[in-house]
């Protein structure tokens, strides 16, 4: 064994023969090298030398097969082996002549880890790994096609070739043309480049523009001339990526900066948020403007929009295709078959460590969960009334104080409530966004939304950000007709009023006085169809009361069918009440529900588990919530998570809660 570990590591003495002259470092580069160069070095020792030699590796292979067997059966006696991330399986549209795949690129820059000390930028890639990607397209049957070729496939032409790709590069960096279009060229594949018209223009004295938050010198983007060589060639098409909605828009009184495409902007002068009609013509004007500035220089208006930041609403889709461009194009990964839209296409966007291994990857990703496998889902759930404040200052404290409690949680959900029960009467009085119908305690929905997406997610692929409403739980008008109308009415405000937000949790009144179940059921996805209008993109989950869960009796007022629940809302969630005690009691009760779920099947994929953090008045001691959170992840629960989350006064206490609920603590892959 000592022979082996010594000829595995050159510093060991008296080991290396004199034949090799004592070159020990160049030996170890061979080592390295070629693994084959051990067998002539085994020759060389003695026999007995080599006997020990040869027994040692017989010894370490029997270790290392008894380890990766005992592994094996550990895995699959496990419920966590369930969690593990698996390859994609090959995409099932791929041939079939009218689905397509769309990547996303940006900046390709040599010296990439040499150029991130003066301009980081996500999107940049080697360029030798562009070389790469783009031969492993070719010699893996992938089939580079155009925005005709796709066009012409979906009217009724020529099918697209087996495992077609359209490429598009977004920005109009000079490596566009500098290193790009040479490779295009060279493979002969068409792409797609979106300009950002305020990037292009004439730039002021200094020759810098400015760039999402800094200023950078304009001689990193293409120039005019050079756009129309790329034209020219019919290798490259021109897209519109906005005139100048690259950046971000003040869009509440504590100045966030979600995206200009689908923001509100707020006047902190007049105090006056964007109107419909105002944002509307805001939008069109920019759009106009761009593509008329790129006809001028090319001669042909553009068809396609590519929305910054993938940043997009239904309205925003509406002023696109006003404009002449029926086509756009968003960050939402996955696949394009024939039943999505032209109007939303899908892209994949690669980014600076993405290597060959992650294009395949890429190009095998579903079109759900943005494109990931169906994710573990932690939750912490967040009344915004233990957050606000009357001083700013201490709101503003709060606020960071739960940032920074997710950030180091690790979780991948925030449920977000975004209304008060000032009275608390169990219904809605005041609203955390600006609203047509209730009084507007402080505009902190869009604020903490906002954080938690760009602060709080530092370290994981996503942080889900859900806005909780009620369905009916408002102090409404009488008739029926005229509160449905205000409902939807709240839930178009919450939505437009928000930035780009991960989900929409409908809420809790079970027995609500409706009609029936059904009618309760049929205005929920009324109010989805309201919210979606200006968050295409969101999750739907359900939130109901854990002794509903397996109700699958006939319909009543108070009863919900769960199989039909599982098919109508990406996620369930069932809240589960506390009780202080010391006893298995609520232990038991949760290794039935566990045993219930799993019987309906696909159950424990959407399925998601929010222990109350409270029994009555009193707080649930953080080592009980802790201690069921894990048993509930023993029985086989994916998503599971708490609720109310109180920050500022630390419950559950931060060290006692982490290890039950983070995702880097789970023995499965984070998501």
């Amino acid at each position: 064994m000592m022979s082996v570990l010594r000829v595995l590591n050159p510093k060991q003495p008296k080991v290396i023969n004199k034949s090799f002259g004592g070159h020990r470092k160049r030996l170890w580069r061979k080592l390295r090298a070629d693994g084959k160069i051990l067998a002539p070095f085994v020759v060389s020792l003695s026999n007995h030398k080599r006997n020990q030699l040869v027994q040692g590796c017989l010894l370490l292979s029997c270790f290392v097969m008894l380890i990766v067997m005992f592994s094996s059966s550990c895995l699959a006696k496990s419920p966590l082996a369930a969690v593990l991330k698996t390859e994609f399986p090959e995409d099932p549209n791929a041939n079939d002549g009218l689905s397509f795949r769309v990547l996303c690129y940006h900046d390709a820059r040599d010296n990439l880890r040499e150029s991130f000390r003066t301009w980081p930028e996500r999107g940049a890639l080697e360029t030798s790994t562009l070389v790469e990607q783009f031969e492993w397209l070719r010699e893996n049957g992938y089939h580079a096609v155009s925005l005709d070729d796709i066009l012409a496939a979906h009217n009724g032409g020529a099918k697209l070739p087996p495992k077609p790709v359209l490429l598009t590069f977004d920005d109009g960096y000079l490596s566009m043309y500098t290193r790009v279009f040479p490779l295009l060229k060279l493979f002969n594949y068409p792409a797609v480049i979106g300009l950002v018209g305020e990037w292009l223009e004439e730039s002021p004295k200094d020759g810098k523009v400015f760039y999402g938050d800094r200023w950078i010198s304009r001689d990193n983007f293409v120039t005019w001339p050079q756009v129309r060589e790329m034209a020219a060639s019919g290798l490259v098409e021109v897209a519109s990526h906005s005139h100048s909605l690259h950046k971000g828009a003040i869009s509440n009184p504590q100045g966030s900066l979600p995206s200009a495409a689908i923001t509100r902007i707020y006047n902190s002068q007049t105090k006056h948020y964007e109107s419909d009609v105002e944002y509307m013509a805001r939008l069109r004007a920019d759009l106009a403007k761009n593509s008329a500035l790129i006809a001028r220089e090319t001669g042909k208006k553009p068809r396609t929009m590519i929305w910054p930041y993938g940043a997009y609403n239904m309205l925003s889709v509406q002023a696109a295709q006003a404009e002449g461009m029926p086509i756009t194009m968003t960050l939402e990964a996955g696949g394009n078959t024939p039943d999505q839209p032209l109007a939303r296409i899908r892209r994949n966007m690669l980014v600076f460590h993405d290597k060959v291994s992650d294009l395949k990857r890429e190009l095998h990703q579903p079109s759900t969960y943005d494109g990931n496998e169906q994710p573990l889902t932690r939750i912490v759930a967040v009344d915004l009334d233990t957050l606000y404040d009357p001083n700013p200052v201490r709101q503003e404290k709060n606020v960071g104080e739960l940032i920074e409690r997710v950030k180091r949680l690790r979780i991948n959900t925030v449920y977000l409530r975004a209304v008060a029960d000032l009275d608390h009467d169990g219904k809605a009085d005041a609203a955390y966004f600006p609203n047509r119908h209730l009084p507007v305690r402080t505009d902190l929905f869009n604020r903490v939304a906002w954080q938690l997406f760009t602060r709080a997610s530092v370290g994981l692929e996503t942080l889900y950000v859900y806005a909780w409403l009620p369905i009916l739980a408002f102090e409404t008008p009488s008739g029926d007709i005229a509160a449905r109308q205000m409902v939807k009415e709240i839930y178009d405000d919450a939505a437009k009023n928000a930035p780009r937000i991960g989900g929409l949790l409908l809420g809790e009144e079970i027995d609500a006085k409706v009609n029936s179940g059904e009618n309760l059921e049929s205005f929920a996805h009324e109010l989805i169809a309201t919210f979606k209008v200006h968050q295409p993109y969101a999750f739907t989950a359900r939130l109901i009361p854990s002794t509903s869960l397996f109700n699958d009796k006939p319909r009543t007022n108070t009863s919900l069918n769960f199989a039909n629940l599982l098919k109508q809302y990406d996620f369930v969630t069932v809240e589960v009440p506390q009780v202080i005690d010391n006893s298995s009691a609520t232990e038991n009760k949760l290794k039935a529900l566990m045993d219930n779920m799993t019987q309906t099947p696909g159950a424990s994929n959407s399925v998601t588990f929010l222990l109350h953090t409270t029994a009555g008045k009193a707080l649930v001691p953080s080592e009980q919530i802790a201690t069921q959170l894990q048993v509930l992840q023993r029985n086989g629960a994916r998503n599971f998570g708490y609720y109310p989350d109180r920050a500022p006064s630390d419950h559950p206490v931060f060290t006692v809660i982490r290890p039950a609920i983070s995702l880097q603590t789970n023995p499965g892959l984070q998501p």
